[in-house]
């Protein structure tokens, strides 16, 4: 019998599809930070707001704004209250629906589940937008413990999501870390984890060419060549 591995699964773009209601919640967001701090206007950049996602939370919110409107000396100023706006219309986005998990994704946790594999979740997100998707997706009834950078830098557990890996993971030797961005794949790499990068996400297919296996979509977990196998994870 096939030995269970942990199976541990970043959040947006791996599970679900967020673009819809981040991307609105973002560009909105910015608007009220440049009106809090004082700052002429600028048109939010969509392209660079959607290609910054996915990044941890400090370097997301230095990033996706076009620099030249704001001072340096302001960023700091200005990249706290960007990110406070943001969760504040997250949570509105979330609340009304502007989410979905990925076609596929609950059939193939419960698969990995029913097969004995034990499920992990983290995500480079701050805690009311990580905990508001968990709840809206009913999330839990198929992970044993999650946890977000949020949650992980308040409590002293981690700072970047390699830490957050051995946090959750019992064994990164057995562990696979399942997600769609090259941070993904890094953490589980310095953690001694196993990779898949998620094809139907938001990273590109040349950042995840170093996964040890690349998937087109959720059922493709079910079919991981574990040890080696060619058969179902």
């Amino acid at each position: 019998m096939p030995v269970p591995y942990a199976f541990l699964f970043d959040m947006d773009g791996t599970l679900l599809d967020s673009r819809r209601a981040v991307v609105g919640a973002v560009a909105a967001a910015l608007g009220r930070a440049y009106a809090h701090c004082g700052l002429p206007p600028a048109a939010p950049d969509l392209a660079l707001i959607e290609d910054c996602m996915g990044l941890p939370g400090r370097e997301y919110f230095a990033r996706a704004f076009p620099p030249e409107t704001v001072p340096d000396p302001r960023r700091g100023e200005f990249a706290a209250a960007y990110a406070r706006f943001t969760s504040q219309e997250e949570i509105a986005a979330i609340r009304a629906g502007g989410t979905a998990l990925y076609d596929g994704v609950e059939s193939a946790l419960a698969g990995l589940r029913n097969r004995g594999h034990e499920l992990l979740l983290f995500s480079n997100a701050d805690a009311p937008y990580f905990r508001g998707i968990v709840a809206a997706h009913g999330l839990d009834r198929f992970f044993a413990r999650s946890l977000c950078i949020g949650e992980a830098e308040a409590r002293g557990l981690a700072t970047d999501k390699t830490g957050m890996v051995r946090v959750l993971a019992a064994d990164p030797s057995r562990t696979v870390v399942v997600g769609d961005r090259a941070s993904d794949l890094e953490a589980g790499r310095a953690a001694g984890a196993r990779t898949v990068g998620c094809l139907y996400g938001f990273g590109s297919p040349e950042e995840l060419r170093a996964a040890d296996w690349r998937v087109d979509g959720p059922l493709d977990w079910l079919s991981l060549p574990l040890d080696g196998r060619n058969g179902p994870a």
